[in-house]
């Protein structure tokens, strides 16, 4: 019966939806369970089963019967606040046509008590249209009923063997990891893209990335994929292998003002503000970071979180830059925040170097030794000794000056006048 009350419970509480549902007991002389009452008392309210072709156009919680044709094994992963969460991805049918159920944390767990050829009754929330549209498991329960449907076992999801060619985004650091027989291991994360989105991939062989760059096209041969949190990822392993290609690939990119919660987006924009990174440890006893940066472009602003490795890039206000695959969600007021994270990709844009000339006091901040101006902070390429004023002439990068002039600076006897007044309060 709670099943079936969470497609209702804002239009009724649950005690008039229990005695609505005794009622059909009642009158139908004790003939229907408590189950088929219950969804006769969900479709007085207007709220029916739907078919898998109807989930593009349903609301944010549908209901709907569909048949097992392929169960994934539950993978674990870490969460960018460094618990680990776990994950599992159903393929189901009817008539009409299929959908990759996701399932997290507990219901992942379950799914091994799912086989294929189950008929089962999904509530869900539908992350989208398409083909094969994506839905997020709320709750899950046996059914009794037939579907018909084809029932080909085969995931929707790409196949190994194919080729696939795409601009490969960003290449992070190798790590390492513990194989399941006990021996140690090292993987690659990057992100890969083409005219059909962002992905992310996953390396087992860091030698078969060797001598490819970021920001060129390439082609994957043997690549395998899977429903991961941001969507579909690719795992290459040795037998796989990547060579270059001269084709230009065009990557779809959003603006903020598309950006709604709970999808997965790339963007290009500059930088507003940028915060220091936050050093953590994670539950696994890892050491990470985390800094909110808010980006801007022509449609509006949106405060992104960068997390791990991307979050120590060195940033100043005024970089461009490019974000992909980034998750929008919720922050802890309420606000539509960007999260880059695993499978995200955060790329600077390169920018020509400028002559200035400032004046400002030498101090020492946690990026390492600056000139502040009062106005700005410039991080100098060479460190000087702090406390000093100088008057620096040379060319700015990034936020980053190279003086190829530098001379103490005198006191303003005026300027210095009207501070001692201030100090002493005479007028």
């Amino acid at each position: 019966m709670k099943f079936h009350y969470l497609l209702v419970d804002d239009l009724l509480p649950k005690g008039e939806f229990e005695r609505r549902v005794e009622e059909k007991v009642a009158e139908s002389g004790d003939l229907l369970d408590e189950r088929t009452a219950a969804m006769l008392v969900v479709k007085d309210l207007g709220r029916a089963h739907i078919r898998i072709h109807d989930l593009a156009a349903a609301p944010s919680l549908a209901c709907f019967f569909a048949k097992v044709l392929c169960v994934e094994e539950p993978r674990e992963f870490e969460r960018p606040d460094g618990t680990t969460g776990l994950v599992a991805n159903v393929t189901v049918g009817d008539e009409t046509g299929r959908a990759r159920l996701t399932l997290w944390d507990e219901k992942a767990g379950g799914v091994r008590e799912i086989e294929a050829g189950d008929v089962l009754e999904i509530l869900g929330r539908p992350k989208g249209g398409g083909k094969v549209p994506d839905v997020t498991a709320v709750a899950v329960q046996e059914a009794a009923c037939e579907i018909a449907c084809e029932e080909t076992g085969a995931s929707a999801l790409p196949g190994p063997g194919g080729d696939l060619e795409v601009r490969l985004i960003a290449v992070e650091s190798p790590r390492a990891f513990t194989r399941r027989d006990g021996g140690a291991g090292e993987m690659v994360d990057a992100v890969i893209g083409n005219e059909d989105g962002v992905f992310r991939l996953v390396c087992w062989a860091p030698a078969v990335l060797l001598g490819v760059e970021a920001g060129g096209s390439i082609v994957i041969r043997g690549a395998t994929a899977r429903e991961g949190e941001q969507g579909i990822e690719y795992s290459l392993g040795e037998a796989g292998s990547v060579s270059l290609s001269d084709r230009e690939i065009v990557l779809p990119m959003n603006t903020i003002a598309d950006i709604e919660e709970g999808g997965s987006y790339s963007l290009a924009g500059t930088v507003a503000s940028v915060q220091s990174p936050h050093s953590f440890t994670t539950r696994s006893g890892r050491q990470s970071s985390v800094r909110n940066v808010v980006l801007a472009d022509e449609s509006a602003e949106i405060p992104v979180v960068i997390w791990g490795e991307k979050a120590d890039e060195h940033l100043v206000p005024g970089d461009r830059i490019e974000v992909y695959n980034g998750a929008a969600r919720r922050g802890r007021y309420g606000d539509l925040e960007l999260h880059l994270s695993w499978g995200s990709a955060l790329v600077l844009l390169a920018q020509e170097e400028k002559e200035m000339e400032v004046e400002g006091t030498i101090v020492a901040t946690r990026q390492g030794t600056c000139i502040d101006t009062g106005d700005a902070c410039y991080l100098l390429a060479e460190p000087l000794p702090v406390g000093y004023v100088v008057r620096a002439r040379g060319t700015v990068h990034r936020g980053v000056i190279s003086p190829s002039h530098l001379e103490a600076a005198l006191p303003d006897p005026e300027d210095l006048r009207r501070r001692l007044d201030r100090i002493s309060g005479q007028p």
